[in-house]
C-alpha cells in the first residue's frame, strides 16, 4: 500500500535520512585531503566573494573577468561569511549538510507528490548506491562521493530542481497555482544560474511531467513548462554577477570542455547498473511515478548519445544527472518488492524454486535487483573506510590504524599569509590548485575558467617554466603573469627540480617539514643574475 499525497515518510527513511545527514556532517571537513578535487576551486570561489562581493575579479587568475561560478548560491553564501564573520571552509562545510537535507526532502517530497511517499527510504538507499563506481563527478549521489561533492553548487541545484518538480506536480493534480509558478521560476533560474547544465536538466524535467502525466492535461502543461522556462531563462539574464548570455553564447576552448572519455565512463559504467535495472520496471510502466522515471531516464540517456555526435559539453553531462530518475523508479521497485525488509527474504528464497512461474520469474527479478545494490555499494563502503577525506579518521580510531589525514589546507594558509589577495603566485600546475582557495591567485590552473582566454597558454608558460633550464625564459614567464611570488611542492616537482629551483635568499618562509616553500619572485630572479 502506497502513501496518500504529503503523508508521512516511513520510519526507515528518517533513519537513514538522520544517519546520511550525520555521515556527511563527519566527513565532508576532511576533503581537503583530496588535492585535486573541485572543492579547491569552489573554496576558491567563495573566498573572492567573501573578500569583495561586489568587485571580485576572477578567483582563479588576476583578472578583472567575471567568474561563472559567481552564482546564487555562491553570492548567498558570501553574505553569511560577512555578516556571520563565518569561515569560507566551514560555511561550505554548512553548506554540505544543508544539501544533503535539500536533497532528502526533494526526493521524500517527488515521490509524495506521485502518492509514493512510502517507498522515500527505497528510492533514497538506491539513488546514494546503485553506480557502476562512484564517480567522483559534478551530479553525482554516490555514498562514497556526499562528503566531498554536497557542498559543490550541483549539489544544491539538484535538490533545488526536485523540489521545482514537486510544485510541477501539484499544479498538475490541483490545477492553477500562481503561487507554485512564481517559485518554479525562481527555483529553476537559481538552478540554472548555479549549476547551468542542472538547471536546464531541470527545465527538460517539467516536459517530461507534462508528457508523462494525463493525456487530457499534457497539452496546458507543456505551455506551462514552456511558459515557466522562458521566465527562467530571462531571470537568469538579468544576473549581474556574470553575463549569463555571454556564457550560454561562449564557444571558447570547446575541445576542453567536451571529454569524451568522461561521457563513455557514464553511458557505460556510472549509469549503467541503474539503466539495465530500470528494464525490469517496463511491465509496471502504466503507473505514473515509473511511467515518469523511464522517461526521464530514456530521454536523459539519449541525449547524452545525441552529445557525442555533436560534441555538446552541455549535453554530454545529462546522463548522470538523468540517471536518478532510473534510481527513484527502482526504489519503488524494490519498497514494493520489500527487499530491504528482513523478514521477507525467506519466503523471496523460497519463491526462487517455486513451482509458481510467475512467482519463481519475480522473485528472480527482485534477487536480481538486490544483487546488484549490493555490490556496488560494498566497494563505497571500502572506500569511505579506507580514503583520508571520508572516514579514515574514525575507522583508524577503532583499529588503530594510521589516519593518514594531513590537514594540507591549513599548512597551505600558514605559508601564504604574507601574499596579497590578489598577487599573483607562480607553483606547479597541482599546488596552484590549491592556492587561490587561501590567498592570491595563480598562472595557471587544473580546471579552465569559462571567460578566460589563452588557458592552454597559460599551461604551457608553467610546464616550461619548470621543465626549462634557461633562466632568461623563466624570468620571462614571470614579467609576462606579474608573478609576485614562487611556490615549491617538493612532494610534486621531486627532490632534484626543487634544489634546483631553491634560492635561499628569496626564500620567505616554509611549511614545518619543509615539503613548501615561499620565494619573493624578484628577490628569485636577483638571486640568478648574480
Amino acid at each position: 500500500m502506497t502513501s496518500r499525497i504529503g503523508s508521512r515518510a516511513t520510519p526507515g527513511f528518517w533513519l537513514l535520512a538522520i544517519v546520511l545527514v550525520v555521515y556527511v556532517a563527519a566527513c565532508t571537513g576532511f576533503r581537503d585531503n583530496n588535492l585535486e578535487a573541485d572543492a579547491w576551486e569552489h573554496l576558491s570561489v567563495l573566498h573572492a566573494l567573501t573578500e569583495n562581493p561586489w568587485n571580485p575579479g576572477n578567483p582563479t587568475y588576476a583578472l578583472d573577468i567575471p567568474s561563472v561560478r559567481y552564482s546564487p548560491y555562491f553570492v548567498g553564501l558570501a553574505f553569511l561569511c560577512r555578516v556571520g564573520h563565518v569561515d569560507p571552509y566551514s560555511a561550505l562545510s554548512a553548506a554540505a549538510v544543508l544539501n544533503t537535507c535539500l536533497l532528502i526532502l526533494g526526493i521524500w517530497r517527488l515521490l509524495s507528490s506521485f502518492d509514493e511517499a512510502a517507498s522515500a527510504g527505497a528510492a533514497l538507499f538506491v539513488v546514494l548506491t546503485l553506480y557502476g563506481s562512484p564517480p567522483g563527478y559534478a551530479n553525482s549521489l554516490a555514498l562514497s562521493d556526499l562528503p566531498l561533492l554536497a557542498m559543490n553548487p550541483s549539489a544544491f541545484s539538484l535538490p533545488v530542481v526536485l523540489i521545482s518538480w514537486t510544485l510541477f506536480r501539484r499544479i498538475a493534480i490541483r490545477g492553477g497555482g500562481a503561487v507554485e509558478f512564481i517559485a518554479i521560476s525562481l527555483l529553476l533560474a537559481c538552478a540554472v544560474l548555479d549549476h547551468a547544465m542542472t538547471g536546464v536538466f531541470g527545465l527538460m524535467g517539467l516536459f517530461v511531467l507534462a508528457f508523462a502525466g494525463d493525456r487530457p492535461a499534457r497539452w496546458n502543461l507543456t505551455l506551462v513548462a514552456a511558459a515557466v522556462a522562458a521566465i527562467a531563462i530571462g531571470i537568469a539574464l538579468a544576473w549581474p554577477w556574470f553575463s549569463f548570455l555571454t556564457a550560454l553564447r561562449s564557444n571558447r576552448d570547446r575541445d576542453y570542455w567536451f571529454n569524451p572519455y568522461i561521457l563513455e565512463l557514464m553511458l557505460t559504467t556510472w549509469c549503467a547498473p541503474a539503466a539495465l535495472c530500470a528494464l525490469f520496471l517496463i511491465p509496471l510502466r502504466e503507473r505514473p511515478i515509473i511511467r515518469t522515471c523511464l522517461l526521464g531516464g530514456t530521454l536523459s540517456i539519449v541525449i547524452g548519445l545525441f552529445a557525442w555526435v555533436i560534441k555538446s559539453p552541455a549535453l554530454a553531462r545529462f546522463p548522470l544527472a538523468g540517471v536518478i530518475y532510473f534510481q527513484i523508479g527502482l526504489g519503488v521497485f524494490v519498497h514494493d518488492a520489500e527487499l530491504l525488509r528482513p523478514s521477507r527474504w525467506p519466503k523471496l528464497l523460497k519463491q526462487l524454486v517455486s513451482t509458481d512461474s510467475s512467482a519463481e520469474n519475480r522473485a528472480i527479478l527482485q534477487v536480481t535487483v538486490a544483487i546488484f545494490l549490493i555490490y556496488f555499494l560494498v566497494p563505497q563502503l571500502v572506500l569511505i573506510a579506507k580514503e583520508p577525506y571520508l572516514g579514515r579518521k574514525y575507522v583508524a580510531k577503532v583499529t588503530g590504524r594510521k589516519e593518514k589525514i594531513e590537514y594540507p589546507r591549513q599548512a597551505m594558509g600558514a605559508l601564504l599569509g604574507p601574499i596579497g589577495p590578489r598577487d599573483v603566485v607562480l607553483s606547479d600546475i597541482q599546488t596552484s590548485w590549491r592556492i587561490p582557495s587561501t590567498r592570491g591567485r595563480v598562472v595557471a590552473a587544473l580546471h579552465y575558467e569559462l571567460f578566460v582566454p589563452e588557458q592552454a597558454q597559460r599551461t604551457t608558460d608553467l610546464n616550461n617554466f619548470f621543465s626549462s633550464d634557461n633562466e632568461a625564459e623563466r624570468e620571462a614567464v614571470i614579467r609576462k603573469y606579474g608573478v609576485a611570488w614562487i611556490v615549491l611542492n617538493r612532494e610534486r616537482i621531486g627532490d632534484a627540480e626543487f634544489a634546483s629551483l631553491l634560492r635561499k635568499s628569496a626564500v620567505v618562509g616554509s611549511s614545518d617539514d619543509g615539503n613548501l616553500v615561499l620565494m619573493r619572485a624578484d628577490s628569485w630572479m636577483k638571486a640568478g643574475a648574480q
